[in-house]
Formats: structure tokens, C-alpha cells, sequence
């Protein structure tokens, strides 16, 4: 039966994040007993370079698939935090990957959004393999995660260095994520905190590093969601991100889960009926213009 590895350590965070962290992992570990699932794929060289597949008993030729990049300031995480969102999502006949990738703890931007292309890459060419289309591939992620599922999405202009075709993601899930990395009050609070000047390899690359500078172009829809008690940036950063994917021309959606903060919008992805499971379900059945 496959298992999760041994996690490598790392640096405490905050009390509440600890908690997050340990039910996140206790219920994917339930995804790994319950699922039929390929644990530590390589889709690199390098250590960082793995993923998690998850996929329905019998999958047929053509299933969608979700691709999960998870949180962690871009100095904390593991794809196992996000392992129980496959629970509901293999059971709507969904193949569910969970992709590692570079900390900043390791190395500073780009090397995350490289990483996250490359997986988006092996999955492109690899997918079928496991019942699932190339042609129908949709990314998410939370909170750090979120930025990242952004990032990839917009940043078409490096697709062609990872072998990505053009419209090779379909649909794009940010959640409790922040999109604009630049030193600027316009948001109520300056986004200059000390996980994103450790993220950065220089503030000057806070354009570059920025979903909302490069919405323009796009065509790929967005379901973009936040919690009501979410932590300020996420707060404050969600409505303009989605009117400036709005302006793009794209089609865009968006929610507050009312109630919720910055880790029960996450954890609550395990129920079938949770709004981000039943929107991804339909536009995966149900192609956006």
C-alpha cells in the first residue's frame, strides 16, 4: 500500500498554521489509505522535482485533471498538505496531482514559478498515462499556492521554455492568495513583509513576480476565492485582481466563503458540496468560452 514519505523538517511556523499543517496532512493521509494514487513522481532532476498522483479505480481515456500547488509563505510546505482535496475530486472522476516545488528557503524566485511549469510540463506529456487528458488540465492552489497557480497561468510569455503549447491550462483556482508583490499602500497595507523580500531574489523582481501585471492577453478563466477572515492581504488584494482579470477580457468568477479563515477555506475542500469542488467539477465538464 503506498505511503507518504518521512517529511524533511522544517522551521516551526505560527500555532495555528502548526494545526492547519497537521490536519492537512492527517486527512490526505486518508486520501493516500483510501485512493488508488502514485506517490513521489519525479518530474524533474531535482529533489524538489515531485508530485502526487491521484486517480479513479478506472479511469477512462479522457478524465480532467487538477493540478494542487500548496501554501507556505514559499518557505513552508509540502504536496501533502494538499492530498485530501483528491477525496471528493477522484470521486468525480477527477485525476488529482499535488506538485512540490523550491522553496525560498533554497532558492529565490524564479525557481518556484520554473518549478511549477516544469510540473505543469510532465503532466501535459504524462497525464494519459494515467487515464487522464492533456487537453483538459486545470490548476489551484492556496494561499502561497494561489500566487504560484496564478503566476503560471498568466506568464505565457515563458510557456515556450517548458515545452507548453499555447491554452494548455484550461481553467485557473487561486485561492487566499495575494497577486500584486509590489511596495505599494494602494491596497490599505503594504504588501513588503518579510516573506516576500525572502521570496524575491531583489524587490526589483516584483513586477515580474506579480499576477495582477500580467492579466493582459488573457484568456483562460479564473475562479478566484477568499475568506471572509482571511489575513488582510488576501483580503484586500482579492477584489482587484479579479476586476483587473475582468478588464482582460477573461471570464472570471469569484466568492467569499463567508466565516471562513485562511486555512478553513482549504480544509473544507474535503466535502464534496464545498463551492471551490462543485465550480471546479462543472467548468471541467462544462468548457468556459
Amino acid at each position: 500500500m503506498p505511503a507518504y514519505r518521512k517529511l524533511e523538517e522544517q522551521t516551526p511556523l505560527s500555532p495555528v498554521s502548526m494545526t492547519y499543517a497537521a490536519t492537512a496532512l492527517g486527512l490526505s493521509t486518508l486520501a493516500v489509505s483510501d485512493l488508488d494514487c502514485e506517490l513521489d513522481v519525479r518530474y524533474g532532476s531535482l529533489k524538489e522535482n515531485r508530485l502526487d498522483i491521484f486517480y479513479p479505480p478506472k479511469p477512462s481515456s479522457d478524465c480532467p485533471v487538477f493540478i494542487a500547488i500548496h501554501g507556505g509563505n514559499w518557505s513552508h510546505g509540502y504536496k501533502e498538505w494538499m492530498g485530501f482535496g483528491a477525496i471528493p475530486l477522484v470521486a468525480a472522476g477527477v485525476i488529482f496531482v499535488a506538485i512540490d516545488y523550491r522553496l525560498s528557503t533554497v532558492s529565490r524566485f524564479p525557481s518556484q514559478l520554473e518549478d511549477c511549469l516544469d510540473a505543469l510540463s510532465w503532466v501535459h506529456r504524462n497525464i494519459s498515462r494515467y487515464g487522464g487528458s492533456p487537453d483538459r488540465i486545470f490548476v489551484g492552489g492556496h494561499s502561497a499556492g494561489a500566487h504560484l497557480a496564478a503566476l503560471a497561468t498568466l506568464r505565457t510569455d515563458l510557456h515556450k521554455n517548458h515545452s507548453l503549447g499555447a491554452n494548455v491550462i484550461k481553467g485557473c483556482f487561486p485561492f487566499s492568495g495575494i497577486y500584486d508583490l509590489r511596495r505599494d499602500d494602494k491596497y490599505g497595507i503594504t504588501p513588503s513583509i518579510a516573506v516576500i523580500e525572502e521570496f524575491l531574489s531583489s524587490i526589483d523582481d516584483a513586477v515580474e513576480a506579480s499576477p495582477i501585471c500580467h492579466v493582459a492577453g488573457n484568456r483562460v478563466p479564473f475562479f478566484v476565492s477568499w475568506a471572509e477572515n482571511d489575513a488582510p492581504l488576501m483580503r484586500q488584494q482579492g477584489a482587484p485582481f479579479v476586476s483587473a482579470v475582468e478588464a482582460s477580457g477573461s471570464h472570471v468568477k469569484c466568492h467569499v466563503f463567508p466565516a471562513f479563515d485562511h486555512f478553513h477555506i482549504h480544509l473544507d475542500q474535503v466535502r464534496p458540496e464545498n463551492l471551490h469542488n462543485r465550480v471546479l467539477i462543472e467548468w471541467m465538464s462544462d468548457p468556459r468560452p
